[in-house]
């Protein structure tokens, strides 16, 4: 087991890893923003004016400034939560939990996944790997919670998955 930790913090650097997240989803927020500003500017240009009762450009390009503008807040939201819990998260764990990097077999292909709050669904590369971010509410999360290294699991799918390594 100590073996395999050992390898594995040489594989990822959870702090490099946690940086280039937060940096990730600051990214990710600037680009919303700047998508809402574009959109809000279309939707009141005179290129947007209606020309009969049934064109909606400028109605729909209002509707797409709102909904990037939540996107921005929703990734800001995401970066302070984060944020405030970074110590907590970057403590080394010993089973899958909130802040466990870790790494999983699956039938021969190997995934490293990082625990956390906020910002599920993201993958983020460092170090040319790959980490998928999942939250509580995924079904791998949900599954794996308070499994240590060397255990396995069965997937819905039939294929079976061990734990390769925990940081």
């Amino acid at each position: 087991m100590f073996q395999l930790t050992t390898l594995f913090a040489k594989l990822m650097n959870k702090t490099l890893f946690f940086n280039t997240l937060i940096d990730t989803l600051r990214q990710e927020a600037l680009h919303a923003v700047k998508a809402s500003q574009d959109a809000a500017e279309y939707a009141t240009s005179e290129e947007s004016r209606a020309e009969s009762q049934w064109d909606t450009q400028g109605l729909e390009a209002s509707y797409l400034a709102a909904g990037q503008a939540g996107q921005a807040k929703q990734w800001a939201d995401a970066v302070k939560e984060l944020q405030s819990e970074r110590e907590d998260l970057l403590k080394t764990n010993t089973d899958v939990s909130l802040g466990a990097l870790f790494k999983c077999d699956f039938d021969g292909s190997e995934e490293v996944f990082f625990f956390a709050g906020v910002a599920g669904g993201q993958i983020i590369s460092v170090d040319q790997t790959e980490v998928t971010v999942i939250t509580a509410q995924s079904p791998l999360a949900s599954r794996l919670r308070g499994y240590k290294v060397g255990d396995t699991f069965a997937l819905p799918n039939a294929k079976f998955g061990e734990i390769l390594a925990i940081e």
